[in-house]
């Protein structure tokens, strides 16, 4: 076995350190774009709180036809910290998934998709009952991934005219 060369071990050492001190610069390259001013060391916390994703069911006549995963965000007002929601995702999944079985968000064109507007409603009603009215400024349906891709419902044929009903003909209003 021939032993590696002092040069080739110098070059292995120098990748290895320089490696080991990348983080290092990164940090320090932060702060120098942030300004450099001291006492700044803590970044403003971003108030976007970003749900994990959930699978609500498509359900079309009483039959369950698809799930469609949803990943959503919450942005919270200016100012008020994200420590308001903590621990309080799991509760808020829990009401979203419950009324998604109740009445599903379904679109009346697509198996696919949910109806973001009404999702939305949802999620701010619910969240505005956990952590109090007026601290939500927006809810953002990031994606939506169906599990199958299910061809939407037919459209519905117009009805051919209604057959006139049975009803006697004349004046119903004579009694015999």
């Amino acid at each position: 076995m021939t032993r590696p060369s002092p040069i080739a071990r110098r070059a292995f050492l120098t990748v290895s350190l320089a490696l080991l001190a990348t983080p290092a610069f990164a940090r320090s390259a932060k702060k120098e774009k942030k300004g450099g001013k001291e006492g700044e060391d803590e970044e403003a916390a971003d108030p976007v709180i970003k749900l994990q994703p959930m699978a609500l069911p498509v359900i079309a006549g009483g039959r369950l036809i698809n799930y469609v995963f949803v990943q959503m965000a919450i942005t919270l007002k200016p100012g008020l910290p994200t420590a308001v929601f903590e621990g309080k995702e799991p509760m808020l999944r829990d009401a979203i998934v419950r009324e998604a079985h109740a009445k599903p968000f379904m679109r009346p064109d697509s198996y696919v998709a949910l109806d973001e507007a009404r999702l939305k409603a949802s999620v701010l009603r619910q969240t505005n009952g956990l952590i109090g009215p007026g601290k939500v400024a927006l809810i953002t349906v990031v994606k939506q991934t169906p599990r199958n891709f299910v061809p939407p419902p037919a459209k519905p044929v117009a009805q051919a005219r209604a057959a006139p009903s049975a009803a006697p003909a004349g004046d119903t209003n004579i009694v015999p």
